[in-house]
């Protein structure tokens, strides 16, 4: 039975992945919101990945406005059968704004991206602390091990001076888990001149 309820949307899942493939975005757009429609009006599950294609087509499709409110769309309501726990919500929040970084660096937008790179990795760590992950909240949460990784986001964005600077917001951020203020912090890194 869960077969054949899952068929459908996977079978317009597949049909906008060859759409796509073969340079038709219009109609790839259409058949993923097609999908989203029928996975709406069932209970079965899909990772938030599925729901990142259509800002990525979009992008493709050069409808950036469009691909970025999608994007707020996934961080603001969600999609559908999303799971509501509170343990997992902020992984799905880390892979949406690791693939915001991804748009803003493909658009030049690379001293924005920053921004959202550090929101990714944050929202991962306010995940594995809610899921009592300790062992990989304490690799993961190493800004010695993460400093590289902001360098190359800030090299990209010709900022590399800020680095340290930058590292110093994070801890405090860090030291606050799993109450990461991501307004304030927006403000902060603002104040850095990433915007």
């Amino acid at each position: 039975m869960l077969n054949l309820l899952r068929k459908a949307p996977d079978d317009l899942l597949k049909k906008a992945t060859a759409k796509k493939k073969a340079g038709d975005l219009e109609n790839a757009i259409k058949l993923l919101k097609q999908a989203y429609e029928q996975i709406s009006k069932e209970s079965i599950s899909y990772p938030v990945d599925t729901f990142l294609r259509l800002p990525l087509y979009l992008q493709e499709a050069k409808r950036n406005d469009e691909a970025w409110r999608e994007f707020n769309v996934l961080l603001t309501e969600g999609y559908p059968n999303q799971t509501k726990d509170p343990e997992l919500i902020p992984m799905d929040h880390a892979s949406i704004y690791d693939k915001m970084r991804l748009f803003l660096q493909r658009e030049g937008k690379n001293v924005l991206a920053v921004r959202f790179g550090i929101f990714s990795w944050l929202s991962s760590l306010v995940g594995l602390y809610r899921q009592k992950r300790i062992d990989q909240l304490t690799a993961y949460s190493s800004l010695k091990d993460y400093k590289d990784t902001i360098r190359i986001m800030l090299r990209k964005a010709q900022k590399e001076e800020l680095l340290e600077q930058l590292i110093g917001i994070m801890e405090e951020h860090i030291n606050n888990l799993p109450n990461v203020d991501f307004t304030s912090l927006s403000t902060e890194i603002d104040s850095l001149g990433l915007k």
